[in-house]
């Protein structure tokens, strides 16, 4: 690849619409993030653009955002694709993006995001027609979500549950949290900690978060430093949403946010003349686990992402010690510590910066277009600190989807990479763990975490629970008592019995 159709990233920017008084709709603010990108870049290379990439505007819409920011911006991309809907997808679309433009496909590429929830949610307010779908009944609440759309998020998760069986969905786990709860359960018992000291510590991780928010008063949803004392503490404003997660250290979707990233070869900047600081994508993978956490070996540990980090820095010949600085998905803490694992690095005392936006429970999460603010945010980042490398780690799906780059204001040392690695995948199907249904006996927890109602409490008690034979099932409280009875109770590594009836295997402590 000759330097004339080396990607990089001549564009950035994102917007946040916190005015109660307009509702907008998502591609009201991607066309405002597509014009300051274009800002951004000193240069307008929209004309030249041949490729449009967006993450999905909602789960209820098959709407194009790209293709609909293209028409109202009035260029004429010869392709618009959409991602996947997952935490993940803003990393593959910017290295479908780099590729097309390193093999001479198109000289400019557009990846852009973003949802309006927070205008659905004032319009529904005030007795207004929604102004977009949004994106998911969990953005609405319990008092904002229509019939229809809960039918429809629920049909959209039952469809993702059949394609195999899982032991999350066996044991009644219903809201993304609940299933990264899990993970982080099995986090606290691989360290040695009870539930009341693994959240105490996830407040302390969460700290450095709160005060980057502080930063970015112009989008961060929630621009204010916090205590770990106010993140880890129970009370009223603070409740438990899925233990040991508070209210605090959870994604809040209910935003408007959006992203863009205008990406061109170094032959069509020049051209053009943009005088922005370039940026280099050095390199990304992404490749998802085989199966959810329940799956895995070890269900505080994901091998892929492992792989992932190993791989591209391997390709890259960056030594973790060298990165300066990162963004981790961070919709629930469980997130980050996964990718702090895989960087070989300890999230409560490693200085570096986390996040460079302030993460998705204070900046806000912006659906499955976070990410793509991360990048955003992390070009801001190598811009400031020539000659620094910065990472970025995307997470989607049933917290087993992947995804990392790194970037920097330098040339890359080797030719650089921006892959989707489905061998990764299948060299760890082999030794994935298999799922159990239908299970009578008796099992160890390895994974458990009591879901709380906002205003009834601990509602169900999931678990994940390793059988004699090595499977895992997945399994719900025996009786609905016993949600209260385990919250805030070390239940991991606790002999349980199962129970199936009617196919739905419940539990109780031995």
């Amino acid at each position: 690849m000759g330097d004339g159709v080396r990607p990089v990233i001549v564009g950035a920017a994102q917007v946040a619409n916190k005015d109660p008084e307009r509702l907008a709709h998502p591609v009201d603010l991607i066309e405002d993030a597509v014009r300051l990108a274009v800002a951004d870049a000193g240069a307008d290379p929209l004309a030249h653009v041949g490729l449009v990439l967006s993450s999905p505007l909602s789960v209820f819409s098959d709407d194009d955002g790209g293709a609909m920011v293209a028409e109202r911006l009035g260029f004429h991309p010869a392709r618009c694709v959409q991602t996947t809907y997952s935490g993940a997808g803003p990393h593959k679309l910017l290295a479908q993006a780099c590729r097309a433009i390193a093999a001479g496909e198109t000289e400019a590429a557009l990846i852009v995001g973003g949802i309006a929830d927070s205008s659905v949610r004032n319009a529904r307010l005030r007795g207004l027609p929604d102004p977009a779908k949004p994106t998911s009944v969990w953005s609405q609440g319990s008092n904002g979500a229509t019939r229809e759309d809960a039918e429809a998020d629920m049909k959209r998760l039952e469809r993702y549950r059949s394609m195999r069986p899982q032991a999350e969905g066996d044991s009644g786990v219903a809201m993304p949290v609940s299933i990264f709860a899990l993970v982080e359960s099995a986090m606290a018992a691989a360290a040695g900690r009870t539930p009341d000291e693994q959240r105490a510590q996830l407040g302390r991780l969460l700290v450095p978060f709160t005060e980057v928010a502080a930063t970015r008063p112009d989008v961060a949803w929630f621009p204010q430093a916090r205590t770990a004392e106010e993140i880890a503490g129970l009370g009223p404003a603070n409740r438990f949403v899925s233990e040991p997660y508070t209210k605090l250290m959870c994604s809040f979707p209910t935003i408007d946010l959006a992203a863009a990233v205008l990406v061109t070869s170094e032959a069509l900047a020049d051209r053009i003349g943009a005088t922005s600081t370039r940026v280099h994508p050095w390199g990304i993978v992404a490749a998802p686990e085989p199966g959810p956490p329940s799956t895995w070996p070890q269900m505080h540990r994901s091998r892929a992402l492992g792989a992932i980090v190993e791989r591209l820095l391997g390709a890259t010949g960056v030594d973790p010690a060298e990165i300066a600085g990162f963004d981790l998905y961070s919709c629930f803490p469980a997130a980050v510590q996964l990718a702090t694992a895989a960087f070989g690095l300890d999230p409560f005392t490693d200085p570096r910066p986390l996040t460079r936006t302030g993460g998705l429970p204070y900046f806000g999460g912006p659906g499955a277009s976070y990410s793509l603010h991360g990048i955003v945010g992390t070009v801001e980042a190598v811009r400031a600190e020539p000659g620094s490398v910065s990472a970025v780690v995307g997470v989607g799906g049933s917290a087993n989807d992947f995804a990392a780059g790194l970037f920097s204001v330098d040339e890359p040392r080797y030719p650089a990479t921006w892959e989707e690695v489905p061998s990764i995948t299948e060299s760890l199907a082999s030794s994935a763990v298999d799922v159990a249904q239908g299970v009578d006996g008796t099992g160890v927890v390895e994974a458990a975490t009591v879901f709380h109602e906002r205003d009834t409490g601990p509602v169900t008690a999931p678990a994940i629970v390793r059988l004699p034979d090595g499977r895992r099932a997945g399994a719900r409280a025996a009786d609905p008592e016993l949600p209260a009875e385990l919250s805030r109770t070390p239940i991991v590594g606790r002999e349980v019995v199962l129970t199936t009836v009617d196919g739905i295997t419940t539990y109780r402590p031995a």
